[in-house]
């Protein structure tokens, strides 16, 4: 007959249970491979691409064993989702952030300060672009690897500009231009619009505005990260710009979907411009989508972009986990496996020594257009504030956008009521 076990002994045994379960989790049996938890954030192509790159590493590394799932969210979603499993011990020892997210990540404790690990010479540090590098290093404390580089362009329909007797944008182009043909190309009837905008409250939503307003000489923030600067003159005329095209050209269809539907009405024929980047072309190419890639429109010659490195963030469990962690990284990231990634995804380099891999060639080939985005590196010349208050501020504009592409309140009003809020969270201490 088996014996109950007592409360005072199971009281005993719970810290073993718990070291030899982790709460993610990860089972860590004594001499076995070291596990780990990562949750990547990726969908379609991307989540099948590191899947694969993942099975790859634990059949052939016999130390560390990484389980992987999208962490039930996607990137998009990540961020709270982790701030919600930090507070447990239900955290991931890997997970895909954004780069704007580094300031506050860096700031709990749990996550993990990678500075002795990347010293190793196979990490390779210094082949990482400088932007990347400076990313993931917050207060002199590396958070993570980077993950991705991308910027924003303008994707467009072929077919559908030449239905609507438009020729393909040239690079010179500028905002008018592009509310022009968005109007042009636009038929309500079939479903068709000009471009597409996210009012579903997420990053997703601000990114596309910080373009227009840099390029109109505003700025997002202060100098001094205190106070806002998005409501000035320039950004006002940009979102109006916006709000001319959603309200009185009705060229624009405004996604609250949660899901982002606009790749998929891109992907389907009923868009003629898509703000994106290079992460969606396996996809397009897949739908046999026949389209073109240009930089963004310009204002007075200035075609500035956005671009933000996001990471691979590390988090604390134990020393072991951390190393295991940074061994895997260092192999995930290294060029052989990068190259077969971007070949899948059609990501950017996010090292410089990947260009001279044998097969860069034929990723160049297999993504028309990927030259173009790799160019336009160059006009990304800013980045969103390094301030722990940033999401807050990206869901104060974002909730902007909204109402004023719905035609529920003017660009000024609501990009003043987003800019005192955005000063009352800057005012909190330690913001």
């Amino acid at each position: 007959m088996r014996r109950a076990v007592t409360a005072a002994a199971a009281a005993l045994l719970l810290p073993a249970v718990l070291a030899a379960c982790g709460g993610d989790g990860t089972e860590q049996k004594a001499g076995g491979p070291v596990e780990i938890l990562m949750w990547h954030g990726q969908e379609d192509t991307s989540a099948k691409s590191i899947e694969r790159l993942v099975a790859e590493y634990n059949q052939t590394h016999t130390d560390v064993k990484v389980q992987i799932t999208s962490g039930g969210v996607t990137a998009d979603g990540m961020l709270p989702k982790i701030t919600a499993a930090l507070t447990s011990d239900a955290h991931p020892d890997i997970a895909y952030l954004y780069g704007s997210w580094a300031p506050n990540i860096a700031r709990n404790p749990k996550t993990a300060d990678l500075t002795p690990y990347i010293k190793d010479p196979a990490v390779k540090w210094e082949d990482f672009w400088a932007s990347e590098r400076a990313t993931v290093t917050v207060g002199g404390k590396i958070i993570g690897f980077p993950a991705v580089v991308d910027n924003m362009v303008v994707l467009y329909n072929k077919k559908l500009l030449a239905k609507a007797g438009l020729k393909p944008p040239s690079k010179d182009w500028t905002w008018d231009d592009f509310r022009a043909m968005s109007k042009r190309a636009t038929d309500a009837q079939k479903g068709i619009f000009g471009t597409t905008w996210a009012i579903s409250g997420g990053e997703e939503a601000v990114w596309g505005l910080w373009p227009l307003v840099w390029q109109a000489g505003g700025e997002i923030l202060t100098a001094d990260n205190k106070k806002a600067a998005f409501n000035s003159e320039a950004g006002r005329r940009s979102l109006d710009l916006l709000r001319s095209m959603a309200v009185d050209d009705k060229s624009v269809y405004l996604d609250s979907s949660p899901a982002e539907k606009g790749q998929k009405l891109f992907e389907s024929g009923r868009l003629a411009f898509f703000l994106s980047g290079p992460w969606v072309l396996p996809d397009l190419q897949a739908a046999g989508v026949d389209y073109g890639v240009v930089q963004l429109p310009g204002t007075a010659g200035n075609h500035e972009t956005i671009s933000g490195p996001d990471t691979w963030t590390v988090f604390e469990h134990d020393e072991r986990r951390v190393k295991a962690s940074a061994a895997f990284l260092t192999w995930l990231t290294a060029p052989e496996q990068q190259l077969r990634w971007m070949k899948d995804t059609g990501s950017l380099p996010i090292r410089a020594s990947i260009a001279q891999q044998p097969g860069y060639d034929a990723y160049l080939k297999k993504y028309p257009g990927i030259d173009v985005i790799s160019g336009n590196l160059a006009n990304a010349k800013r980045v969103r504030p390094p301030t722990t208050s940033y999401p807050r501020i990206s869901s104060f504009v974002a909730d902007a956008i909204a109402r004023t592409l719905l035609g529920r309140a003017d660009a000024k009003s609501a990009l003043d009521e987003a800019a005192a809020k955005t000063d009352a969270a800057l005012a909190v201490p330690g913001s």
